[in-house]
């Protein structure tokens, strides 16, 4: 199940934040990206939680501010990407 959980996360990160795989890392913020504005960003959550069946709080979509803050968040709900 990890792995279909990590290759979901990675799909929707090369998705909607326009990233290769390679790319992806913790330390990718919303200033590091031009794409990554306001609509990107509901777009990115609402993504998230259709693709892992959650509904993310208010303080959650507000506390992602780069790439490993959307991994923190996912653990809450249980679900591990590395």
């Amino acid at each position: 199940m990890m792995a279909k959980a990590q290759e979901t996360y990675e799909d929707i990160i090369c998705k909607i934040l326009l990233l290769e795989r390679d790319m992806i890392s913790n330390d990718v913020t919303q200033e590091d990206l031009e794409v990554w504005d306001s609509m990107t960003h509901l777009a990115l959550v609402s993504e998230l939680e259709q693709a892992f069946n959650i509904f993310l709080s208010d303080d959650d979509i507000l506390e992602i501010k780069t790439i490993g803050d959307i991994k923190k968040i996912l653990g809450k709900y249980g679900i591990k990407v590395i």
